[in-house]
Protein backbone atom coordinates (compact mmCIF):
# COMPACT_ATOMS: atom_id res chain seq x y z
CA UNK A 1 0.00 0.00 0.00
CA UNK A 2 1.72 3.03 -1.24
CA UNK A 3 0.86 6.51 0.68
CA UNK A 4 0.28 9.13 -1.02
CA UNK A 5 3.15 12.22 -0.57
CA UNK A 6 0.44 14.65 0.60
CA UNK A 7 -0.59 12.64 3.57
CA UNK A 8 2.84 11.67 4.44
CA UNK A 9 3.30 15.12 6.43
CA UNK A 10 -0.13 14.53 8.32
CA UNK A 11 0.99 10.67 8.77
CA UNK A 12 4.06 11.74 10.31
CA UNK A 13 1.96 14.35 12.53
CA UNK A 14 -0.19 11.88 13.73
CA UNK A 15 2.08 9.17 14.61
CA UNK A 16 4.32 11.50 16.29
CA UNK A 17 1.68 12.84 18.22
CA UNK A 18 0.31 9.57 19.19
CA UNK A 19 3.82 8.67 20.85
CA UNK A 20 4.03 12.49 22.34
CA UNK A 21 0.66 12.55 24.17
CA UNK A 22 0.40 9.42 25.26
CA UNK A 23 3.76 9.31 26.92
CA UNK A 24 4.16 12.63 28.32
CA UNK A 25 0.34 12.20 29.73
CA UNK A 26 1.42 8.91 31.24
CA UNK A 27 4.43 10.14 33.05
CA UNK A 28 2.74 13.64 34.20
CA UNK A 29 -0.36 11.97 35.51
CA UNK A 30 1.61 8.97 36.93
CA UNK A 31 4.10 11.72 38.83
CA UNK A 32 1.28 14.35 40.13
CA UNK A 33 -1.60 11.46 40.61
CA UNK A 34 0.14 8.48 41.20
CA UNK A 35 -1.30 5.14 40.61
CA UNK A 36 -4.57 5.22 42.09
CA UNK A 37 -7.47 3.05 41.03
CA UNK A 38 -9.15 4.92 38.15
CA UNK A 39 -5.65 5.85 36.75
CA UNK A 40 -6.49 4.31 33.34
CA UNK A 41 -9.29 6.15 32.66
CA UNK A 42 -7.86 9.55 33.81
CA UNK A 43 -4.65 8.66 31.54
CA UNK A 44 -7.10 7.72 28.29
CA UNK A 45 -8.96 11.01 29.14
CA UNK A 46 -6.07 13.00 29.36
CA UNK A 47 -4.06 11.41 26.38
CA UNK A 48 -7.22 11.46 24.23
CA UNK A 49 -7.36 15.53 24.82
CA UNK A 50 -3.60 16.21 24.09
CA UNK A 51 -3.83 14.15 20.74
CA UNK A 52 -6.71 16.31 19.97
CA UNK A 53 -4.37 19.48 20.65
CA UNK A 54 -1.25 18.52 19.54
CA UNK A 55 -1.62 17.36 15.96
CA UNK A 56 -3.06 20.41 14.47
CA UNK A 57 -0.30 22.09 15.83
CA UNK A 58 2.25 19.44 14.73
CA UNK A 59 0.55 19.49 11.22
CA UNK A 60 1.55 23.39 11.33
CA UNK A 61 4.74 22.77 12.74
CA UNK A 62 6.68 19.90 11.76
CA UNK A 63 7.18 21.33 7.75
CA UNK A 64 8.42 24.47 8.92
CA UNK A 65 10.95 22.44 11.08
CA UNK A 66 12.08 20.05 8.15
CA UNK A 67 12.17 22.87 6.08
CA UNK A 68 15.07 24.63 8.33
CA UNK A 69 17.16 21.91 9.20
CA UNK A 70 16.52 20.92 5.70
CA UNK A 71 18.25 24.57 4.83
CA UNK A 72 20.85 24.50 7.49
CA UNK A 73 21.95 20.73 5.76
CA UNK A 74 22.46 22.57 2.60
CA UNK A 75 20.06 20.33 0.93
CA UNK A 76 16.94 21.51 -1.57
CA UNK A 77 13.39 21.39 0.30
CA UNK A 78 11.90 21.14 -3.17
Amino acid sequence: MALSPKLIGPSISMITGLITSTSMSFVGLAMNYGFQPDFAVRWLKAAATSYVVIVPLLIMVIPRIQRFVMRQAGLSTR
